[in-house]
């Protein structure tokens, strides 16, 4: 394995994280805010799923950051994906939907309808933990399958540890 930055091959595999990211968050936030999210200063629009969109889009960059620290691999989701990266990738999902939540809440930029399921014991949807432990994963898994199979195969930032 080459530990030379292929400069090109990494920027493909972004583009292609990005461009799956965004269609996955986009659905989910489509399918899901009107009929369980209540927004204080926006109507749920196509304008304001955008928004939300760019934020998971944000969140799917510090998840891959927060995981590549962990598995001390920048290409991690190139790499098989052993109980580090799972563990890195789902706690950083967990802690982000719940910092975001509680922050949104907190502040009142968003409440739920009566229709929104609830995590138990919490004031809190499951519905934003469920999206970034299922789409953070997909988001990176569906990239290195294009990956694999558009021709930008294997890039290493870094030597193998």
């Amino acid at each position: 394995m080459s530990s030379r930055f292929d400069r090109a091959s990494a920027f493909a595999f972004a583009v292609r994280v990005v461009a799956i990211s965004f269609v996955l968050h986009f659905a989910w936030e489509w399918v899901q805010c009107r009929p369980y999210f209540v927004h204080a200063a926006v109507a749920p629009t196509k304008a304001a799923m955008l928004v939300a969109t760019l934020g998971d889009l944000g969140l799917t960059l510090l998840a891959y950051l927060g995981t590549a620290v962990a598995t001390r691999a920048w290409d991690w989701p190139l790499r098989p994906w052993g109980w580090r990266t799972w563990l890195a990738l789902e706690v950083s999902a967990i802690g982000w939907s719940l910092l975001v939540e509680w922050g949104a809440l907190g502040t009142g930029r968003w409440s739920y309808t009566d229709a929104a399921p609830l995590l138990p014991g919490t004031s809190m949807s499951i519905l934003p933990l469920l999206q970034l432990v299922l789409l953070f994963p997909a988001s990176f898994g569906l990239a290195r399958v294009a990956a694999r199979y558009l021709g930008f195969g294997r890039f290493t930032l870094g030597a193998h540890r």
